[in-house]
């Protein structure tokens, strides 16, 4: 899977990198949690792709409700998992490119089964997403060894 993976994403940032200026802005609509590791991944991918990552941050339900009011998103990242599992009811989220990224709460407690309760932040791209390609990109980098050691060094637990 890690394979494939880091296949997709060398073949789809050099097609994305490929796309005129204009279009290498990506609207990463997330939770303020994740405001200092994405702004640690954002200056990386960055750098690697050319692509601009505009970070909007605030609190999970506001990012929603932003989004459902229409302002230009790519990528939705809440801290939690009402606000996604709402815009997912409201077909806005694209279900096949949504990808659980950190932990946010295991419960060792749940009858011996660690996992049975462990719910997790999940990013995903947006059915409308303006610049899809670039936000699949980034999807799949906050997968990366990269991006995962630094939400590693901010505290959080991966998946």
């Amino acid at each position: 899977m890690k394979v494939m993976r880091n296949l997709w994403l060398a073949l789809l940032i050099p097609v994305a990198a490929a796309r005129s200026a204009a279009a290498q802005d990506i609207q990463v609509f997330a939770d303020q949690v994740f405001l200092q590791p994405l702004q640690e991944i954002a200056q990386t991918f960055t750098e690697q792709t050319s692509f601009e990552i505009q970070l909007n941050v605030g609190l999970s339900a506001v990012m929603a409700e932003s989004i459902r009011l229409g302002l230009p998103a790519d990528v939705f990242f809440p801290a939690a998992e009402e606000p996604m599992r709402s815009m997912i009811e409201k077909g806005m989220v694209d279900v096949a490119l949504k990808r659980n990224v950190v932990i946010l709460s295991p419960d060792e407690g749940a009858g011996g089964d660690e996992s049975a309760d462990v719910q997790y932040a999940a990013a995903a791209v947006l059915v409308n997403a303006p610049n899809r390609l670039g936000a699949m990109a980034f999807l799949e980098y906050l997968g990366s060894d990269e991006s995962r050691a630094v939400f590693a060094r901010h505290g959080y637990s991966l998946p």
